[in-house]
């Protein structure tokens, strides 16, 4: 067997520190004393998964990075739907002034240019985009589909693409007109492109076939280079003239990657999902694809992102959200109260098909356990608080809508100064402590049944507040006394987002992805995370997960298992929280399985040394 000494030409160093690593230390070995490991260093290249967008579909634009990425247009159907991302989730912004597919994209997340594409025919219509709203501006001199791009808002370059037929024209663009250069070599349309006006790369592409054909742009001229080593077409690009990354495409909506160094494609790892006509953007060391052309697969299901890194240097790599089981709860309930930790969980009352129950149980990370029961029987109450220091509010007793309130001390439950007005399906604040509370909308049986009534405890007395400008029962909450968030509900099943300051509320313009009632709950009023419960009717269930950032909602991955009149845990974070409990209508059961979500995070250069790989 071979050892280091024959392979390398010399023998394993004896190093105090670390060496300065760069991409030709790759495979270096060495010993360091001071920490008496053994190091040897590779360069990292991979594909991983990223947020999926809200927006199935194929054919969009990309621009940006891989940590403030943007995308437009898309099809099927065809739509002028933009999102933007912060290097681990998609959110939604105001769309193209004209539905398009198959754009050219070039700029940054904040000063972006979508040029040509199709809407109902091939447009030369060319917009740009100021981090809020696209504005229309000059038209390309020559309308087509499938052109390539490079460069930035008031300094682009766009080139090829199908008028039909297929175009060599080469355009550049100053933040206002387009002027016509010389032409690319080759004619042709959904090709791969990068880099700057005045530096940049075309590759791959088809006409009568795909090709392998690469060209670089000085300026003045293209000039022909060394070429793919596949022949491929409508994949994503990122990168420079220098150093680019091509990846995806046809033919076979493949998952291939090829890296460009400057003056040689290599081919580097696949991507985990094959796919053609996908959005990319970044550089070659760090880009991102998303959405795309996946066969087999519905038009809404076609959100896929996936994330590529090819760095010599150290990084702290992405960490992915997850939802992960937890133990299970003694006694299976739905529409119950709720509060507490991720790992510190309170779960008290609820709906046991087919009655009501008194059990309260206490969750420490890994198993529940029964403690003092309820005075009363009852259902659908907001439970604020912690595990030690919670106040049960209002609910159901049938045939009545309670005013009783209860307060639990982390073993027993006494009696509260009643709530002024009755009701079930209300929400409330998630922060302790206990008397310093406020609770909002709810169902009281009386026309007009739903209520918009706010309600503040502050340890002795409750005290009516400004009603919600939207009247609503089954919300999701969050936040505190003083910053409150109010979000979905029904009825009818809603979007809209509200927020209280402690005197008024105000409908925010934030919406929700998609509508939803009646799940669980955690977080601020500027980080708040909503799962589970009913996108439709009440008694169908959804594992759909969403979170605001203070701005915008984004979606997050689901629950494992979908359910409505769940519960949910996670005082003042959106990166711990827990789900419990809940029901499913067919059979109908209550359920007792816990779920833990641990929020991710986008991945961040950070040096070197992270990329030696050790062994004692």
């Amino acid at each position: 067997m071979a050892d280091y000494s024959s392979i390398k030409g010399n023998r394993v160093q004896y190093l105090s520190t670390d060496p300065t690593l760069d991409s030709n230390s790759e495979g270096q070995v060495w010993y360091n004393t001071t920490t008496g490991t053994l190091k040897g260093l590779v360069q990292i290249k991979a594909w991983s998964s990223g947020g999926n967008t809200n927006t199935g579909g194929y054919g969009a634009g990309g621009a940006g990075t891989q940590t403030a990425g943007l995308i437009f247009g898309r099809t099927s159907p065809t739509t002028g739907t933009t999102e933007e991302y912060n290097g681990f989730s998609w959110s939604e912004q105001n769309d193209l002034n004209t539905a398009r597919r198959y754009a050219a994209g070039f700029g940054t997340q904040t000063a972006a240019v979508a040029s040509g594409g199709n809407g109902t025919a091939i447009t030369g219509d060319s917009e740009e985009y100021n981090g809020l709203s696209w504005t229309e501006g000059n038209n390309l001199n020559t309308a087509r589909q499938g052109a390539a791009a490079a460069g930035i808002l008031t300094a682009g370059l766009v080139f090829g693409g199908a008028v039909p037929p297929d175009s060599a024209v080469t355009e550049t663009y100053d933040g206002t007109s387009y002027s016509e250069v010389n032409n690319l070599n080759t004619a042709r349309r959904f090709l791969g492109g990068c880099g700057t006006q005045t530096a940049a790369l075309a590759f791959g592409g088809t006409s009568t076939a795909s090709f392998t054909n690469t060209e670089s742009w000085d300026g003045t001229n293209w000039t022909a280079v060394a070429g793919l080593n596949t022949a491929n077409t409508s994949g994503g690009s990122a990168g420079t003239q220098t150093h680019a990354l091509y990846f995806g495409g046809n033919p076979g909506n493949n998952a291939t990657s090829e890296e460009w160094d400057g003056s040689a494609w290599t081919s580097t790892p696949s991507m985990a999902t094959g796919r053609g006509y996908l959005a990319g953007a970044g550089t070659a060391s760090a880009a991102f694809g998303a959405t795309g052309y996946i066969s087999g697969t519905p038009a809404p299901g076609r959100v896929q992102t996936e994330e590529y890194f090819s760095d010599i240097a150290n990084y702290s790599a992405s960490s992915q959200s997850a939802w992960v089981s937890g133990g299970n709860m003694n006694t299976g309930r739905a529409r119950f109260g709720a509060a507490g930790g991720k790992d510190s969980a309170i779960a008290a009352g609820g709906y046991t098909v087919p009655g009501n129950t008194t059990n309260t149980e206490t969750y420490d990370g890994s198993s529940w356990t029964e403690t003092g029961n309820l005075p009363t029987a009852k259902n659908s109450f907001p439970l604020i608080g912690s595990q030690t220091a919670a106040i049960a509010c209002g609910g159901y007793t049938p045939p009545s809508y309670t005013t009783a309130s209860e307060i639990f001390n982390g073993s027993t439950w006494t009696s509260a100064p009643s709530m002024n007005t009755g009701r079930e399906s209300a929400s409330g604040s998630t922060a302790s402590p206990y008397n310093a509370v406020v609770v909002f909308g709810g169902y009281d049986g009386a026309p007009p049944h739903f209520e918009g009534h706010t309600e503040e405890f502050n340890g002795s007395t409750w005290s009516e507040q400004n009603n919600m400008p939207t009247a609503l029962q089954q919300t999701f909450g969050g936040g505190t006394q003083t910053a409150a968030i109010s979000s979905g509900g029904a009825p009818p099943i809603t979007n809209i987002t509200q927020l209280y300051d402690g005197t008024n509320w105000t409908t925010s313009p934030a919406t929700l992805v998609s509508n939803q009632q009646w799940g669980g709950y955690a977080g601020t009023q500027t980080a708040n995370l909503i799962f589970g419960g009913s996108s439709g009717p009440a008694s169908t269930q959804t594992a759909v997960t969403q979170e605001y950032d203070g701005t915008a909602w984004a979606t997050r991955p689901s629950l494992g298992t979908a359910r409505y009149a769940v519960g949910g845990s996670g005082q003042g974070t959106t990166t711990s929280a827990s789900a419990f409990g809940g029901l499913v209508p067919s059979p109908f059961t209550g359920l007792t399985n816990t779920e833990e979500f641990t929020g991710g995070a986008p991945a961040s250069p950070t040096g070197s040394a992270a990329s030696t790989l050790s062994s004692s």
